[in-house]
């Protein structure tokens, strides 16, 4: 009877130790340091890339590649698109990045950021500012914000991003699906922080 008894026990336990692991795999706590992020049950290697012709690094995911001609041309159709593209195999979720040369000091910064919110605010009326704040510290403070836009088909999760460097204005723009948002709205800011210039 005993015998019986603990082997009940011990199902038991296994399956509750299977039931977290499955709730451990819904309900993913994205941490960088791992060098993976999982998103949409997808894992993803992350590797440090060179961005701007190589004069900034930053963390990204391996698959993330530099958009191609096509691809740009579609998605974003204003000939003054930023300059680099960098975006997942299928380009629905998308990173850019646009260097407004000139000089900028770290603590002005926050001052263009605040005015873009008012051009977005201006322009998609209906959708609430979230996640303004700033990271990092010294030379290397990104002040960000983020939006959910309403586009034709769905609604967009837009994150744009502001940081000085010696040559200008850094600006960037995170785009994807608002049903992946839970996931990068975590993984951002730690990718984000890893952004570093090279000069």
């Amino acid at each position: 009877m005993s015998e019986i008894y603990a082997e009940e026990i011990m199902k038991s336990i296994r399956k509750q130790e299977e039931v977290k692991e499955e709730e451990d795999w819904y309900h993913v706590e994205n941490d960088i340091t791992r060098g993976y992020v999982i998103v949409k049950y997808e894992k993803m290697e992350l590797e440090e890339k060179m961005l701007l012709d190589g004069r900034l690094t930053l963390l990204l995911p391996v698959n993330f590649k530099e958009m191609d001609e096509e691809l740009r041309e579609i998605k974003y159709p204003d000939p003054d698109r930023p300059e680099w593209i960098y975006s997942n195999e299928s380009g629905d979720v998308s990173m850019t990045f646009f260097l407004d040369e000139g000089e900028i000091l770290t603590e002005e910064v926050e001052s263009v950021r605040d005015i873009i919110i008012g051009e977005m605010k201006r322009l998609y009326p209906a959708s609430a500012v979230k996640d303004k704040k700033r990271i990092g510290k010294g030379k290397n403070v990104v002040s960000l914000f983020s939006m959910d836009i309403p586009l034709l088909d769905e609604t967009c999760y837009h994150l744009m991003f502001f940081r000085a460097m010696a040559a200008g204005l850094l600006m960037g723009t995170f785009d994807c699906s608002v049903n992946e948002k839970k996931q990068w709205q975590q993984i951002l800011p730690q990718l984000l922080d890893t952004m570093k210039e090279t000069e």
